[in-house]
This record gives structure tokens, C-alpha cells and sequence, in this order.
């Protein structure tokens, strides 16, 4: 009998929130996609979401990615989000970070998704890394 280890499960997640007729983010997302490409990651082990996105839409996509790790006995996670970031609390202690998925006037549920709510909706367990790559 011959015993095959298998490496350990990884997937990287490739996120991009443009505002309207912008193009930087698809263009970080191809590029990060390449690179990964060239460290060996398989086409299945990434993952893309770009484009006009609402709280609703990106929350469903982390949601199911949070699903498909959630049985992993170890593994790695990557997440890379490209977009426009805010926060809000004048404060160090009651500061918060989020991203501006679409412009609006004031702070918008529907449009702004804070980090932590980000993180909490992607419940990664604890025995899989996370790298977290935010460019915003």
C-alpha cells in the first residue's frame, strides 16, 4: 500500500470593488492572479469576485467561502480586496475600517462593509491561516 499525502487545502480569494468606469482593479486582480498562477496555485484554488458590488452581494460570496473552509482539518486562506477604503470614529479606541463598495453620500449598509463585519462573516477557523492583503 502507498500512503500519498496531500498537501494541506488553499485557496485564495481575489476581491474587486471598482466605482463606476474605473479599471485599476480589474487590472490589480489580473495581476495578482498571474502572480499566483506562478507560485503554483491552481485555477480552482483562486477565486474571483469584481465589478458594482452591495454588502448583500459580498457577504453571500464570503459566506460561501467561509462553507468551503469550514471542514478543513489546516490549510491557507489569502484574501486580497481592491477598492476604496473609509472608517469612521475620530478616536483610536473607537476607530473602525471598512470598504466603499459604491460611492454614496453618507455611510451606507447597503454599500459599506467594515472589516471586522468582513472577518466575522468569513469565520475562518482557527486552525487555518489567514493573509489578508487589503488595497484601498
Amino acid at each position: 500500500m502507498t500512503l500519498t499525502l496531500h498537501p494541506d487545502p488553499q485557496l485564495a480569494v481575489l476581491i474587486g470593488a471598482p466605482h463606476q468606469n474605473e479599471v485599476a482593479m480589474h487590472n490589480d486582480l489580473a495581476a495578482m492572479y498571474a502572480a499566483l498562477r506562478r507560485r503554483a496555485l491552481l485555477a480552482a484554488e483562486i477565486l474571483c469576485l469584481e465589478g458594482p458590488l452591495d454588502t448583500h452581494l459580498l457577504r453571500t460570496f464570503l459566506a460561501a467561502i467561509s462553507q468551503r473552509i469550514a471542514t478543513w482539518p489546516q490549510g491557507a486562506l489569502f484574501l486580497y480586496v481592491t477598492g476604496h477604503g473609509f472608517f469612521t470614529g475620530e478616536q483610536v479606541a473607537e476607530a473602525r475600517v471598512g470598504i466603499e463598495l459604491q460611492p454614496a453620500a453618507q455611510l451606507s449598509s447597503d454599500y459599506h462593509l467594515f472589516w471586522d463585519e468582513i472577518l466575522e462573516t468569513l469565520a475562518v477557523p482557527p486552525h487555518v491561516k489567514l493573509m489578508l492583503l487589503p488595497d484601498h
